[in-house]
């Protein structure tokens, strides 16, 4: 029989009597082996089939790169359950499921922060991050970029989310005692698999830093992923939709650098986009601690699905 939590909150529902706590380091490096796996095979096939000049990005690249993080989702869902026994469900949130109208909430505000900020930059001519442009000429292929970004961009962001907010997240929650020093971890491990440093770039690090600790916040604080998600989503889509119009969806992609003025306009929006999230889920009264048993039932019993 699995044991019965009482109000556990989201960072320790990897942790059970089921396994040991140690099967959670285990966890998080075959996700990691099983990400790069597929990651090699996806861009190989991409290679092969069709391979961007230097520097550029083709709608079939954006596709390939994608396709890469989406695998994120199933791998950190079925360590957790196979693995880790953790119930179904509980890397979404605490409630055992994704809440889809929080979610859309949240889209919504992730949204309108985001065309808010592009608004101030392009109208403040704010420098862009290196390769980018306020103009110019569309991508000879911008509406399949679109389209690629609009079908698949929210499900690659899902999948970052679900392996460095949801199983890194709780794995590490499994060790720390305090939920601060959780969310600084899987933050810095989430701006060093973006390969960013702060030697090489120091305001980019504090961009995607911020961004990872504000994610983890909201997933700590709200109970679940959906916050962390849209934000997430939300960014990438209206990133990507304006280097399709502006012939820079290579340079977007791969950057490795950005003025202090652009990255100081990101963090107050991600700021902002917490602080909204954070009041919008005491309105919703979501719940931030789980009831469910941590530990999947034995076979024949109720599960939640």
């Amino acid at each position: 029989m699995s044991e019965k939590t009482a109000l556990t909150p989201y960072l320790r529902l990897l942790k059970n009597d089921a396994t040991p706590r140690s099967y959670v380091v285990l966890g998080a490096f075959t996700i990691l082996v099983g990400w790069m796996i597929a990651g090699i095979v996806i861009l190989g096939a991409q290679m092969a089939i069709r391979e961007d000049p230097p520097g550029t990005l083709s709608w079939f690249g954006l596709l390939a790169t994608n396709l890469t993080l989406i695998p994120l989702i199933p791998l950190s869902v079925y360590v957790a359950r196979g693995l880790n026994k953790q119930t179904p469900g509980l890397l979404s949130s605490v409630v055992g499921r994704i809440r889809w109208r929080p979610l859309a909430w949240f889209a919504l505000v992730a949204v309108v922060l985001e065309l808010i900020s592009f608004a101030i930059i392009q109208l403040g001519d704010v420098p862009l991050a290196i390769g980018e442009r306020h103009g110019g000429g569309m991508a000879p292929d911008a509406i399949a970029v679109v389209l690629v970004t609009l079908l698949t961009s929210p499900i690659q962001a899902a999948g970052e989310e679900y392996y460095f907010r949801g199983y890194l997240l709780q794995a590490v929650g499994a060790y720390a005692r305090s939920w601060v020093l959780a969310v600084l971890v899987t933050g810095l491990l989430f701006t060093a698999a973006h390969g960013i440093w702060p030697w090489e770039s120091p305001a980019l690090f504090v961009d995607r830093l911020a961004f990872g600790l504000v994610a983890g916040l909201l997933a700590v604080r709200t109970g679940g992923l959906e916050a962390g998600i849209a934000s997430h989503a939300a960014n990438n889509v209206v990133t990507f939709v304006f280097a399709a119009f502006t012939d820079t969806v290579g340079a977007s992609l791969g950057v490795k650098d950005a003025p202090w003025p652009l990255v100081t306009i990101d963090v107050l929006k991600f700021a902002a986009f917490g602080a909204i999230a954070l009041w919008m889920s005491g309105r919703m009264k979501l719940e931030n601690r789980s009831e469910l048993p941590l530990s999947a039932l034995s076979v024949g019993g109720p599960r939640q699905v």
